[in-house]
């Protein structure tokens, strides 16, 4: 007995092979990726990250007071979507730290900050998963500049 060939009965669908099948997959999971992940909808100061960001940077600060202020640049000129300022009282060092939806939005924006450092003050940052921390001093500050390290350290986790 001879097999015959599988035939389809729907004359508009065309049976695929295995490797076109692969083929088809791995072009749907492209375009499915290729936006990145889904946006966060909305974040609370209670967000997972953001508490960690806020450990992190009581971690680096050491016994420093610190005083709230807000983000700078704003949350919304860097394109994050969320983020907190702080400043030590005891130096001019002013730390922001910001929420993006991932780790090479983080970057960019890393990448974007230390290129526009302004002039007079000195500035440095790091990416910790979703998080950026930015941090910058008067450039005459060398106790900011012993500050800004630490708390880099601590965001990068080399504390």
């Amino acid at each position: 007995m001879s097999r015959r060939p599988k035939v389809c009965s729907n004359p508009m669908r065309i049976p695929l092979t295995l490797s076109a099948r692969t083929t088809l997959l791995f072009s749907l999971l492209l375009c499915a990726c290729s936006g990145g992940p889904p946006r966060r909808n909305s974040v609370t100061p209670n967000d997972p990250s953001l508490r960690r960001g806020e450990a992190l940077v009581r971690h680096g600060a050491g016994r420093d007071e610190l005083s709230p202020v807000d983000p700078a640049p704003s949350v919304q000129d860097l394109g994050a979507q969320a983020g907190f300022g702080r400043a030590w009282t005891s130096s001019s060092v002013r730390a922001s730290v910001y929420l993006f939806n991932n780790y090479q939005e983080a970057r960019v924006a890393e990448d974007w900050l230390k290129a526009h450092v302004p002039e007079g003050r000195r500035g440095d940052g790091t990416v910790n998963g979703d998080l950026l921390v930015w941090a910058t001093a008067d450039a005459t500050d060398e106790a900011g500049r012993a500050i800004i390290e630490d708390l880099i350290s601590s965001f990068a986790g080399e504390e």
